[in-house]
């Protein structure tokens, strides 16, 4: 099975210069909790997530309005896939990098969609997905590996890293 087979095409995107509000209110009215950012020519940039969104206002401890898309994905580790990729390769990608969301690109490396967890185990098993019948499912056992290495606990630091660098 090719990721085009299962990827959400329906994405909202926005710029590196959106400003945080903008991309909250992007999530809120489209009902996602991520939004890729994409350049002029829609090749992806990065992507920002709600917990993203969360942690830059309470770390800068600025309004969501006085923040950019820039901001969040300057040290971003940018996971994408090709349509043609398999799904087991974008599998393999979410566990290694911890990842919940894999942008998905076309040839000339432009976004054309985005696969999510959610869309992943819609169609694991003998689930239907978006009403519709699949041809082919995927198999569990590779999919809960990949749930269990992403959804695992990660360290977090004590203390809020923007009161770290005022402790130094």
């Amino acid at each position: 099975m090719n990721i085009n087979e299962i990827m959400s095409i329906d994405v909202k995107t926005c710029m590196p210069s959106s400003n945080l509000q903008d991309v909250a209110a992007l999530m809120w009215s489209n009902d996602c909790g991520a939004i890729p950012v994409v350049n002029e020519l829609n090749i992806p940039q990065g992507i920002v997530t709600d917990r993203d969104i969360a942690m830059a206002a309470m770390l800068n401890q600025k309004p969501l309005w006085d923040l950019t898309a820039a901001e969040i994905i300057q040290e971003q580790n940018l996971c994408s896939c090709q349509q043609n990729n398999s799904l087991q390769e974008c599998l393999n990608m979410m566990k290694e990098e911890g990842v919940r969301r894999v942008l998905v690109t076309n040839a000339d490396d432009t976004l054309a969609g985005i696969v999510s967890i959610g869309d992943v185990v819609a169609f694991t098993g003998n689930s239907n997905s978006r009403g519709k019948k699949q041809t082919a499912q995927i198999k569990h056992e590779p999919v809960l590996s990949m749930l269990k290495h992403v959804s695992a606990h990660h360290m977090q630091p004590q203390q809020p890293i923007a009161q770290m660098e005022k402790d130094s």
